[in-house]
């Protein structure tokens, strides 16, 4: 039985710093959690928005990764923090990667940055600055989840469940298409998102691949993605 094909999106890191060599650059975990689901990982490089149609045509899935801010422009707004985490040219290559996903009928999956990304691809905006939702380490979870019953997420986590937090945006508008099915208890923070009337879209606030490891209900995740979504 062939594989399903899952495509990855890849951000670009310098390595070493300040060398002025460009990598593209996916968490190693997030291809292992699809690899160990029994699913084939394939990574996206950015490109141009007209090479989108060729790459969701060759995949089944899309999962839309974490990194930086999404520009503002995109969702009318000037940006309101200071910093230069964010690349344009990333932005423009996804949200046609979306675009052409949705046109295809390929579910996605979409992680952390992804789930903004996705939110702002569909009419939706989002909070610039968020306080208290940047965990120390990597290891480890940060809070619990308030979950939606009946939704994709409550098949898979419970009122127990805990995890981790690595995002200084969140959703503020939510696009019409997405409903939410899970928040931050603490202050009500999105942190779960799903396709509306069937839509195949499910978003997550936090990086469910770094919790692999030690959690089998993130690992049944990605169980759920490369083969029920």
């Amino acid at each position: 039985m062939r594989k399903v094909i899952v495509g990855i999106t890849g951000n670009e890191k310098e390595m070493p710093p300040l060398s002025g060599l460009t990598y593209v650059a996916v968490a190693r975990d997030l291809a292992e959690g699809v690899k160990v689901a029994g699913g084939l990982p394939i990574v996206i490089p950015i490109g141009l928005p007209d090479l989108a149609k060729d790459y969701v045509t060759m995949i089944d899935k899309l999962i839309l990764s974490g990194g930086q801010h999404v520009s503002p422009h995109f969702y009318g707004e000037a940006q309101a923090i200071d910093g230069n985490d964010y690349l344009l040219a990333r932005d423009e290559f996804e949200l046609a990667l979306i675009e052409e996903a949705l046109k295809q009928g390929k579910p996605i999956f979409a992680v952390c940055r992804g789930m903004q990304l996705l939110n702002v691809a569909l009419g939706g905006s989002l909070q610039q600055d968020v306080g208290n939702h940047w965990q120390d380490t990597v290891k480890g979870t940060s809070h619990g989840l308030r979950i939606r019953p009946n939704s994709r997420v409550s098949q898979l986590f419970h009122k127990g469940s805990l995890i981790n937090s690595f995002h200084k945006q969140s959703i503020k508008t939510l696009a019409p298409a997405l409903q939410v099915t899970a928040r931050d208890p603490r202050d009500g923070t999105i942190e779960a998102v799903e396709g509306r009337d069937g839509l195949p879209i499910l978003g997550v606030q936090w990086h469910p691949e770094f919790l692999c490891g030690d959690c089998e209900n993130n690992r049944q995740l990605f169980c759920y993605i490369v083969h029920q979504l």
